[in-house]
């Protein structure tokens, strides 16, 4: 029996309700977003448009200018180079080392528990503290390191680490490692608990060794935190700043010069323009990387 007009024009009027009665609930969301991410970003691309000079600090239309000045000056090519190269020396290192801390100290005890705080702990550290921690150690004449191989006789390894522009990006990359590691592993713990011990036990009944279960069971089965934590690596990799001034300016020579670095000193000598366009550029690659790693796991996990 087919509803009559009038009760079809009151589940309408229902349907209208709860809509509306949703959006009011999710308003407050809309207009933070809206004001703190949205309008910024607006407002950044509107910028990256305009441009000034020493002589004239007025803002005024250049086109597209600043994003030929990205493309055409050293600094910047080098730094979106950096950026690559500081991606692949940390993130794929933290997310293996995450895993197989994880993995060893998976289970109870005093003594693992113990460890996963010490390996956590420089996780709630800030950047600018392990950086100025790390430059400390690392100081060419007096730091802790150089003073020690000076001191067991292996004055030929010491070096002027962060002075070099040989060492200054890797440096950088390790002490990232050395800060980031402990939060692979607690993500990799935490998605290893939602494992079924069966399964495990059954690797292990077939005969395969701990390596082997790790390697074709447990890494398989941790899909999803692999691409979070990749997510979370590169858009993390895209915007460091704090640990790379601290510890190296973006120097020496642009050495370890990273987007968000080069962003800084461009807008202290009053180049908006050109600062909003490394933004904009740096917003867009985190938004094309993300958008191609959650298409290719939505992908596979159709399959």
């Amino acid at each position: 029996m087919r509803p009559s007009p009038p009760e079809r024009a009151a589940v309408v009027e229902a349907g209208w309700r709860r809509g509306a009665k949703g959006l009011l609930y999710v308003a407050p969301a809309v207009l933070l977003f809206g004001v703190f991410v949205a309008w910024p970003v607006a407002k950044n691309l509107q910028t990256s448009f305009l441009g000034n000079s020493e002589l004239d600090p007025t803002l005024s239309f250049v086109g597209l200018d600043n994003f030929r000045w990205l493309l055409e000056t050293r600094a910047s090519r080098l730094a979106f180079r950096n950026v690559v190269l500081f991606g692949v020396l940390t993130v794929p290192v933290q997310m293996a080392l995450g895993l197989l801390l994880a993995v060893a100290l998976r289970g109870r005890g005093a003594g693992r528990a113990l460890l996963r705080t010490l390996l956590f702990l420089p996780v709630v550290l800030t950047p600018v503290v392990v950086g100025y921690l790390f430059a400390d150690l690392l100081e060419t004449t007096n730091g802790s390191v150089n003073s020690t191989l000076r001191a067991i006789g292996l004055d030929a390894l010491a070096h002027p680490w962060l002075a070099d522009p040989a060492t200054a990006l890797p440096v950088v990359a390790a002490v990232n490692v050395w800060m980031w590691t402990g939060f692979s592993m607690a993500i990799y713990q935490a998605a290893i608990t939602g494992l079924d011990d069966e399964v495990l036990e059954a690797a292990a009944l077939d005969g395969a060794s701990r390596w082997q279960v790790v390697r074709y069971v447990v890494a398989p089965l941790l899909r999803p935190a692999h691409y979070a934590l990749l997510i979370l690596g590169v858009i993390g990799t895209l915007k460091a700043f704090d640990l790379v001034y601290v510890l190296t300016g973006g120097g020496p020579d642009h050495a370890s010069e990273t987007p968000t670095t080069l962003l800084f000193s461009t807008l202290l000598n009053g180049r908006d323009g050109r600062a909003a366009a490394l933004g904009t550029a740096v917003f867009v690659l985190a938004l094309i990387v993300t958008v191609l790693q959650l298409r290719r796991y939505l992908k596979e996990d159709r399959r």
